[in-house]
């Protein structure tokens, strides 16, 4: 009986039908009708949530994901301008302070 009151396949018209026929409960009184149609409704409820909680997981793994790609091109985009003033690997890593190996890994890189 709670498959098919849960079945998200089953429309409500057919878990209600399938419970007075199949089970023989009476489905015809309001207060019974309304809680019916809670429990029918619930399966549709519960995925409107995961669907609510994984959009909402996405968007903050894309705003993180988004915060580091424009920390790492801000500076690629500082080391740029410190390469071309003549600054060495070292210099720049102490004047952005950075690691001295993460600012030879990104003129490595050369997507700078």
């Amino acid at each position: 009986m709670l498959g098919v009151l849960l079945s998200p396949k089953i429309k409500a018209q057919n878990k209600i039908r399938q419970l007075e026929e199949e089970f023989a409960i009476p489905t015809k009184n309001e207060e019974m009708g309304e809680e019916l149609n809670q429990m029918c409704n619930l399966s549709d409820y519960v995925e409107e949530l995961g669907i609510q909680k994984g959009l909402e997981r996405g968007l903050e793994r894309g705003l993180e994901q988004g915060l580091e790609q424009g920390k790492e091109q801000l500076l690629r985009l500082q080391i740029e301008k410190k390469l071309a003033k003549g600054l060495s690997p070292s210099e720049i890593a102490e004047a952005l302070e950075e690691e001295e190996e993460t600012i030879r890994r990104m003129i490595g890189d050369r997507a700078v």
